[in-house]
């Protein structure tokens, strides 16, 4: 049976398929509508969020198109392989054969009849010898920098070829390179980086998500105007790797700290919702409404501190900014992180038992006895917080490689757009006491800087 076998037939199919226009702007079209999708549809978000923006029926769909995270989806990455495999089908078909023309781009010789079918030609003659005038063209053209060579001819003709700018053609392969450079750059970044915000607080360490280092906030403050705005927030963070402190630097926004591939940008600040530097506490008879002078007890200190006027000692064990309750599971949190009702959480000491653990408000003094069955209560009267400095924190193993791919590209629309492949032929026939000058030529783009060229290398040749 005489054919191809099937498995070949198959190949060639498979390969005409990429290496089609079509599906080309077909996969751009469908990209670029579903990532306007993927910016409509909030990504990462829970089941019960989607329900509560879009309903039941569209959170099933969300779900089950894998809207809710669709740059990882599998059929978004299966579309950018598609553009991938077509640009990388459609580059090897056009690549080797140009890159073969550039190679061999000497004519051996030429038919002087060729200038005859260029738009772009001239004639002129000279009042000198062809050897003279092939010397004034040799001159001019490199004077213009075109590579100009002689090629072998006969009936006493010289014939010349010159050539300039065959990089260029190279543009939009370098382009095709570029784009393959930033899809995989994306993808890479896409499944091995991450974005996250974590908070820290000044003088405390966090832990980095997938990483052997920690972060610790040294310092925070902000920066005003004379009207009173904010100009900017800064924090001093600090890098500790195996217990040592590596690298410190101020941060500030849009000035990140970058570390092992890993950026930690100032997004925002506050005072903590859940912790306080320390608190200051009253003592008030509760026979004679007496209040004692104000003092302070630290956070979370080892040993209780005495309350002044009293057997009594005391730890301060917990803060919330916006005191609320959740009795199913009977635990104390805060609504917000806006001190709207600020508690504070104490253990009290009758030498070294526990003797109670209140909740003493601000809003709310008395509300509750601090101290069971004696004479003396406590009055929470004021705190002083801790600032935290919220951070994004981005890594992207990708970006290099998108970096990469945008200066291939750079490079590649400068070939395209700004070098362009000029080939002119020149023929010099001696005709009596004087020579003829015959010269044609083509330019793959941009035929006026193409005619410029030629005004320019006749006119040298006539005035050397």
């Amino acid at each position: 049976m005489s054919g191809k076998a099937w498995y070949s037939v198959a190949v060639s199919k498979i390969w005409l398929f990429f290496n089609s226009l079509k599906l080309t702007l077909g996969v751009l079209l469908t990209l670029a509508i579903v990532s306007i999708l993927g910016t409509v549809v909030e990504q990462n978000k829970t089941a019960g969020e989607y329900i509560s923006a879009y309903g039941e029926g569209w959170t099933n769909f969300i779900m089950a198109a894998s809207l809710n995270d669709l740059f990882h989806s599998w059929w978004f990455i299966a579309l950018l392989g598609a553009l991938s495999l077509n640009i990388i089908v459609c580059t090897f078909e056009r690549f080797p054969p140009k890159w073969k023309s550039l190679l061999n781009h000497k004519p051996d010789n030429f038919d002087s009849k060729i200038i005859d079918r260029f738009t772009t030609k001239q004639t002129f003659s000279l009042d000198q010898s062809a050897s003279a005038v092939r010397e004034r063209v040799f001159k001019a053209f490199r004077k213009k920098r075109f590579a100009i060579i002689e090629v072998p001819s006969s009936n006493g003709e010289h014939h010349f070829y010159a050539w300039k700018g065959r990089i260029g053609r190279l543009g939009s392969d370098a382009t095709h390179i570029s784009l393959l450079l930033i899809l995989l750059g994306a993808i890479v970044g896409s499944f091995a980086g991450y974005k996250g915000f974590d908070a820290v607080f000044v003088g405390t360490e966090m832990s980095v998500k997938n990483e052997d280092f920690k972060l610790r906030l040294d310092k925070f403050w902000i920066d005003y105007y004379d009207t009173g705005q904010i100009r900017q927030y800064n924090s001093v963070l600090t890098v500790v790797e195996d217990g040592r402190d590596v690298l410190t630097k101020q941060i500030w926004v849009n000035e990140p700290l970058y570390y092992k591939g890993v950026r930690f940008y100032q997004s925002s600040y506050g005072n903590a919702w859940n912790r306080l530097a320390e608190a200051q506490l009253q003592v008030k008879n509760t026979k004679s409404g007496l209040v004692g002078e104000p003092f302070k007890i630290s956070w979370k200190t080892d040993k209780p501190e005495p309350i002044p006027g009293t057997k009594y000692s005391a730890r301060l064990i917990g803060y919330s900014a916006d005191f609320a309750y959740d009795e199913r599971s009977n635990t104390v949190f805060s609504k917000s992180a806006e001190a709207n009702n600020p508690a504070v959480n104490l253990e009290i000491y009758d030498g070294e038992k526990v003797i109670s653990a209140p909740w003493v408000f601000l809003n709310y003094p008395g509300i509750f006895p601090a101290i069971p069955g004696a004479d003396e209560d406590l009055l929470f009267v004021g705190y002083r917080g801790i600032m935290y400095s919220g951070l994004s924190i981005n890594k992207d193993p990708g970006t290099n490689i998108v970096w990469a791919g945008t200066i291939v590209m750079g490079i590649g629309f400068i070939l395209a757009f700004f070098v362009y492949y000029r080939r002119i032929w020149i023929v010099v026939k001696e005709t009596g006491n004087s020579s003829e000058v015959r010269i044609g030529g083509m330019i793959n783009k941009n035929q006026f800087a193409f005619d410029k060229d030629m005004k320019d290398v006749t006119d040298l040749i006539k005035s050397e």
